[in-house]
């Protein structure tokens, strides 16, 4: 047998055509798959033109809205700086300085209820915030308890003797409680601390103000604007010109006011008023109707308006803006009530105010939204009171609700009171509550009504009760009469009203 020879072999194996097929289709596979690779990895790369990329969006934080808020108080806008102020906060809860200076701008917008609530806040965060006591001391005041501000100022004081707006409130406090020579005193060495102050100079202005001398207030209110043209040093001015009888100044200031902070509802009745009084009542109508399109439950503006139409003799639409500006302005009222207070008094005596024998005392929460309900808690795991439970006010329709337990019975001849401080009514005495009644497990659960409270001017009652007289509905006119004589028996207008409906 011949055997083949190795080349033979080899020569045979390379001209094999299935093989060599076979060795040409793996190349080509494999390179496809290279080129689709780099197709693949190219198109990634690629934008088309057709569909762009936006932009990536910057993620705000609390320094951006500090500073806008800064911007925007240097450029006198406080409405805009509280919003970013608040922005801040919302980012950032925790931080103090924050919420002292937000509280100065709300209290100063009159918003002193939540001003105290930032002011507070500050305080639970760092409790020797001697800035932030200045301002719990001027919440105080503004809402109407200058003996609680005095004691606040006083707290400042002792943080930091050299705090010139705690000296600056202290006289502010101090000139609503009475203390004309405390106040001159204070204001003096508030302005040997810093007498280019804005809120020093305003304070100084209040003093010299609540004295009677309203052209040296108005040189000082006018030192503050030169520092910073904010609106309420304006209305300010405003205020002390119309004291003076020199109308044409007050309606200049409030028209400069409403220039730095055009939708402000506050600055445009103000603005309305002087339009008014000055018989300008085109204008009168068009800036008051302004202010309620801006605010609807303005209480203030609605008054105005309402004495507006009065004036024409638009009885009926007077009558359709006097009434919702009674309810709103007593709404306004009790929506200011800051403390709730238990005591026990004599039960053939109470009186006009709480007496010195004080169970327990707790602070309302005032929501953001200005209708809803105020609501106070007692927790005796604290050692604020001796029961648990909560009181509940209704700020619109003036109804309340007590809810208590473990509360012990009163001592023989006393009564437990509940008293909303500092809501008055229309003779200026603290609103209470029924008396107390423990059952004899301890539970309390009492609901009734703080009535009419002292809210509107009593010009608002009065005229309000002209306005029904002279539609012949002397019935509908006497409740509102009857309020207006509570708030002064004395008034010449309520009693010549009265007397008209009695002919």
């Amino acid at each position: 047998m011949q055997l083949k020879s190795e080349r033979e072999l080899y020569r045979r194996r390379r001209n094999t055509p299935w093989l060599q097929w076979f060795a040409v289709m793996l190349l080509l596979g494999i390179g496809g798959y290279i080129g689709y690779l780099i197709l693949v990895r190219l198109e990634a790369q690629v934008v088309t033109p057709a569909t762009p990329t936006p932009a990536p969006t910057a993620t705000p934080s609390p320094l951006l809205y500090v500073a806008q808020a800064e911007e925007a108080y240097w450029r006198a806008d406080v409405r805009a700086a509280i919003t970013d102020y608040q922005n801040a906060l919302d980012l950032e809860p925790n931080q103090t300085e924050v919420y002292v200076t937000l509280a100065r701008l709300l209290i100063l917008q009159e918003q002193p209820e939540r001003g105290l609530l930032m002011a507070k806040e500050a305080l639970r965060r760092q409790p020797d915030n001697a800035r932030a006591w200045a301002l719990v001391g001027l919440a105080y005041d503004w809402l109407g308890l200058p003996y609680e501000a005095i004691a606040a100022c006083e707290r400042a004081l002792e943080l930091d003797p050299t705090l010139p707006e705690a000296y600056a409130y202290l006289a502010e406090a101090y000139m609503d409680a009475g203390n004309w020579f405390a106040a001159n005193d204070a204001i003096a060495t508030a302005m040997e601390l810093d007498d280019a102050n804005v809120d020093v100079l305003r304070n100084y202005g209040y003093v010299l103000e609540n004295q009677g001398n309203y052209y040296g207030a108005i040189e000082f209110y006018e030192k503050a604007l030169e520092i910073r043209p904010l609106g309420y040093i304006y209305t300010s001015i405003g205020r002390n010109a119309g004291a003076v009888s020199n109308l044409p100044m007050a309606r200049d200031a409030y028209k400069e006011a409403v220039k730095i902070d055009p939708n402000n509802a506050l600055l445009l009745d103000n603005l309305g008023w002087v339009y008014l009084l000055l018989g300008d009542y085109d204008n009168a109508r068009t800036v008051l109707r302004q202010a309620l399109d801006l605010n609807p439950i303005n209480s203030d503006a609605a008054t105005h308006l309402a004495t507006l139409y009065y004036y024409q003799r638009n009885y009926e639409g007077a009558i359709e803006l006097f009434l919702p500006a009674i309810r709103y302005g007593e709404a306004r009222s009790r929506r200011r009530t800051v403390f709730f207070v238990i005591t026990e008094e004599d039960l053939s005596q109470v009186g006009t105010a709480p007496s010195s024998q004080v169970l327990a005392r707790a602070e309302f929460v005032h929501p953001l939204n200005v209708d809803m309900p105020l609501r106070a808690t007692f927790n005796n795991t604290e050692g604020d009171s001796p029961f648990q439970g909560y009181v509940r006010l209704d700020v619109v329709n003036g109804r309340y609700s007590l809810r208590l337990t473990q509360m012990a019975q009163p001592s023989s001849g006393k009564v437990y009171m509940g008293w909303f401080i500092p809501l008055l009514t229309p003779e200026r005495a603290t609103v209470h509550t029924a008396p107390i009644f423990p059952a004899p497990d301890g539970r309390v659960e009492l609901e009734g009504e703080t009535g009419t409270v002292k809210g509107p001017p009593i010009e608002t009652y009065y005229t309000l009760g002209l306005c029904y007289y002279y539609l012949d509905e002397c019935n509908n006119a006497q409740p509102y009469i009857q309020t207006a004589l509570r708030l002064d028996p004395e008034d010449a207008n309520a009693r010549q009203t009265l007397s008209l409906c009695q002919q």
